[in-house]
């Protein structure tokens, strides 16, 4: 079987199959959910058999003649672990969705979207050209906001509006970098760029900002996640997953391909991201701890667990050769993330199905009786803390091995703070998931929500229950992933091999010491200052209300300013059209026009009437004069440039056109 033809499958097998089961909904909704568990179960099985070729060799995919460019498609070991883990939590979603959207309208509507997402995303990940990359980007962007706006409430289109406004706000950026880049070395494809823009300068640096800006809004970060506490919330559980699970890690995947592949992490640029990593880990930790509900908890986590892999792809920057343990931190937990929230969104998914609430202030003590569900998010709980044993700790392990590492290299009181916040951060994990759980699985509340009978039905419990057996089985084999992940680094270039010692005694210690320190954090911080009452009649606080607000208090007012200003920018330069298109109305009086038959004479008779509209009758520039020649090749580069971004904007255009026809309907 030609493994190219296979992957071409998994990118157009979605696509297409998300109408082939927009159809079959319409007749009959059973086997349109056969159909998609099939579709992404089959799509997961054509991923996992491609590894055989991939661990051999790089597999390359050119079709010309699309997008501009060509679309040319790639998948080496660094991709497949994107693209597998995101055919897998999305087959399991897919199981999950048949029991959650029960009670939901506009089904059909809904898994059209979900479909079309993964198809695009798996765009993402097996792109090698960025325009092909950008145009699948924008694309994901469009439809996962079908889902999250899918409950059509008031707060659902305001979380819609916040997620669209900063998604398409981060496509222009990123649009703007890659014209930039383009401008500059003449090439968009990925493998090309490391080299082409050794000799550029510092304006790489202002690309390189420009781009990261554009990837940073989907992956949450610091200040760009102000779209992520409202979309989660608002959107069904099994869309949650997905935007955290998956989505958040293809701003991840951009940011990783222009840090540590185009820019060769660069120290400066690794340096930012290190800062902003932390930045993530802290106020996304300490923020979830404030919380109460439980999606919008899970939320401000994802966007502190998004630092730590932020923190990996600095740390591969500033450690040059060294980056190996960094990256192997990095992709162990774009790994571990995706599995243990995914078990830890779907539990909030679960007793949303029951009661209709996640306030914990509402929901206290449901499922203290409810055993297989307390387990399954007992083992998310100790994954993602990083307990000895579950997979969580690996990544963790490397992580905080790789910093000690730059410490060790560097010196110096900034590597002494960052290792105290990496601390501070991990505890703040340990208290707001404990805070979860003691308050839905252990305490007694006055509500009696215990009482309330449902039935958990295998459809909701049975892909938790894959996940939390993989946890433990990469916690307790972490060195079969490890032989993926090295295998992943060839992108990187020449690095030093390291053997990790996951389980070493200090490292064992290192762990035990934070959870305790989250333990404290919890005991001293949670319990104390946010919980309130006494017996079962207790309820926590939200003291973050009345803080400062960036969204409210930056983000709005900058837009209203820029809004002012560019009306009246835009207005001086509409006056200053009209009297250009006046100078040169008055220029074709004064010119009678030959005939144009070429390109040649179209230039001729452009540049003779620009000298008649300023008053230049004199001097007819001829077809062979060096002036022309020059327009020439301009308009030719040109029409180059326009037509790759023409090609991407109507593709983009097609689709927007096709989601907007389908919602309004």
């Amino acid at each position: 079987m030609n493994p190219r033809n296979l992957l071409i499958f998994i990118l157009l097998f979605p696509i297409l199959g998300a109408f082939v089961g927009l159809i079959l909904g319409k007749k009959e909704e059973k086997y349109r959910d056969v159909f998609n568990v099939l579709m992404t179960g089959i799509t997961f099985a054509v991923v996992t058999f491609l590894y055989k070729y991939v661990a051999v060799q790089t597999i390359e995919v050119s079709v010309p003649y699309i997008m501009g460019t060509g679309l040319h498609l790639k998948l080496d070991v660094f991709r497949y672990i994107f693209v597998w883990i995101t055919s897998f939590i999305w087959f399991l979603v897919t199981i999950y969705s048949t029991q959650y959207l029960i009670s939901y309208k506009n089904r059909n509507r809904y898994y059209l979207f979900f479909m079309l997402t993964l198809g695009s995303t798996i765009g993402i990940f097996i792109s090698e050209n960025f325009l092909n990359l950008f145009t699948f980007f924008e694309i994901m962007s469009l439809t996962s906001y079908a889902l999250v706006i899918h409950d059509e409430d008031e707060y659902s289109h305001e979380a819609g509006d916040s997620y669209i406004v900063m998604a398409v706000s981060g496509g222009l950026i990123l649009l703007m970098g890659l014209f930039l880049l383009y401008d500059y070395t003449n090439t968009l494809e990925i493998s090309q760029l490391q080299l082409a823009v050794q000799n550029m300068g510092n304006m790489k640096y202002f690309i390189s900002a420009l781009i990261i800006i554009g990837f940073g809004v989907k992956a949450a970060m610091v200040p760009l996640h102000i779209w992520l506490p409202k979309a989660y919330t608002a959107a069904p559980t099994p869309a949650t997953t997905i935007l955290s699970a998956i989505l958040a890690k293809t701003g991840i995947f951009g940011i990783m391909i222009t840090v540590n592949i185009i820019m060769d992490g660069d120290f400066i640029i690794s340096s930012v991201i290190l800062v902003i990593g932390f930045l993530n880990m802290f106020i996304g930790g300490l923020l979830a701890m404030l919380q109460r509900n439980l999606k919008r908890i899970l939320a401000y986590s994802s966007m502190s667990q998004i630092g730590y892999i932020l923190v990996g792809i600095g740390l591969a920057g500033i450690l040059k050769e060294h980056a190996a343990i960094a990256l192997y931190g990095t992709l162990y937990h774009v790994i571990n993330h995706a599995i243990f929230k995914g078990i830890l969104f779907m539990s909030a998914g679960v007793i949303y199905m029951v009661l209709h609430e996640l306030s914990i202030n509402k929901i206290g003590g449901f499922g203290r009786d409810k055993k297989a569900l307390k387990v399954l998010f007992f083992i998310g709980l100790l994954a993602i803390i990083g307990m000895p044993g579950f997979n969580g700790y690996t990544g963790k392990t490397l992580l905080h091995t790789a910093l000690s590492e730059a410490h060790h290299m560097y010196g110096g009181i900034w590597f002494t703070i960052a290792e105290v916040v990496f601390t501070i951060s991990s505890s703040f994990t340990v208290a707001y998931l404990l805070k979860i759980f003691v308050a839905v699985f252990v305490e007694k509340s006055d509500h009696h929500i215990e009482e309330a009978k449902a039935k958990i039905t295998k459809n909701a419990l049975f892909p938790m229950g894959i996940l939390a057996t993989v946890v433990i089985y990469i916690g307790i084999q972490p060195n079969k992933i490890l032989k993926l992940t090295e295998k992943a680094l060839e992108p990187f270039g020449k690095l030093h091999h390291v053997e990790p010692h996951f389980y070493s005694s200090s490292h064992v210690m290192t762990a035990i010491f934070t959870i305790l320190l989250g333990v404290s954090v919890y005991l001293l911080f949670v319990r104390k200052f946010l919980r309130k009452g006494s017996g079962e009649h207790w309820w926590y606080e939200n003291t973050a209300l009345q803080w400062f607000n960036i969204e409210k208090h930056v983000y709005k007012p900058a837009w209203k300013v820029i809004f002012r200003v560019s009306s009246v920018v835009l207005k001086a330069i509409d006056v200053g059209l009209i009297k250009t298109v006046t100078l040169f109305s008055d220029g074709f009086k004064a010119l009678t026009l030959m005939e144009i038959k070429d390109e040649n004479t179209l230039l001729g008779s452009v540049t003779r009437l620009g000298q008649v509209a300023m008053g230049k009758k004199e001097g007819y520039i001829t077809k062979d004069n060096p002036v022309v020649r020059n327009v020439k090749q301009e308009v030719g580069q040109l029409s180059r440039k326009m037509n790759s971004v023409t090609y991407s904007i109507f593709v983009f255009a097609v689709v927007l056109v096709v989601c907007l026809f389908i919602m309004i309907k």
